[in-house]
């Protein structure tokens, strides 16, 4: 049996807001990540996908419902070195360096200090910042701070991605390597979940989409499913599909 690395059951997450009702986020969610996987998650805005990765994260608890990490619970903290995440971009102190954000945040995940140089030009070069190690920050492009969030969640060969629109500011060729590096760690047994509105990366690179609608899976099925007879773009028209179609699952 394929070991489960994250299991979501019957989520749910709700988020008081001034003078009006409740804001259900998550309804009743259920979501099992196994290895050697890429899942893909779509749906509109405010649909619930940001607030269902920063649960995995155990950046937020839910109203109800169990998630666990590695067959641990998720405020178990010792989980969180097998996690790598890329979420709302951060402000990096402006005059600090790629190498030195790095040394920083590997320094603070336990990386051995010994291993830590390797690893880091690594997680730059895998990004395509190999030339950029000791340029401060401060002058960076929205597309090289991206790459630098990507590098940041590799850093210490995590078992497990969560990013949150990852391309999103990428040119062409970071999109590239990012798309290969990304299989290539599914390849070594490694999983990711990929929040994108990229829809034809999404169908590039997933094994398996989850559609959220209004905080409910409405679909999550494998890839081949979704595509059906389709040789071309499909993810977009299948969605609007099953979102008028589909009675939602969990």
């Amino acid at each position: 049996m394929t070991e489960c690395i994250l299991k979501i059951e019957n989520v749910t997450k709700a988020f008081k807001a001034i003078r009006m009702p409740k804001i259900q986020a998550l309804d009743n969610i259920c979501l099992n990540v196994p290895r050697n996987t890429i899942i893909g998650i779509v749906g509109s805005n405010r649909a619930g996908k940001s607030t269902l990765l920063k649960l995995a994260l155990g950046l937020i608890k839910p109203d109800s419902g169990s998630i666990t990490r590695f067959s641990k619970p998720v405020s178990d903290r010792s989980t969180l070195k097998h996690i790598g995440a890329v979420l709302e971009s951060p402000v990096f102190p402006s005059h600090l360096t790629p190498t030195s954000i790095l040394n920083i945040l590997g320094s603070l995940s336990g990386i051995a200090s010994e291993d830590l140089p390797r690893m880091i030009i690594e997680a730059l070069t895998k990004v395509g910042l190999e030339d950029r190690l000791e340029q401060s920050v401060g002058g960076f492009s929205r597309g090289m701070t991206q790459r630098l969030l990507i590098a940041q969640a590799i850093l210490a060969t995590p078992t497990l991605l969560i990013l949150d629109e990852p391309l999103e500011g990428l040119d062409f060729d970071a999109r590239h390597k990012v798309r290969n590096l990304l299989t290539h760690w599914r390849q070594e047994g490694r999983s990711v979940i990929i929040v994108s509105h990229e829809l034809e990366e999404i169908e590039s690179l997933c094994d398996r989409i989850i559609l959220l609608v209004n905080g409910k899976i409405i679909r999550d099925e494998p890839i081949e499913n979704w595509r059906g007879n389709s040789e071309g773009p499909f993810l977009q028209k299948a969605m609007q599909f099953a979102s008028a179609n589909t009675t939602p699952l969990g």
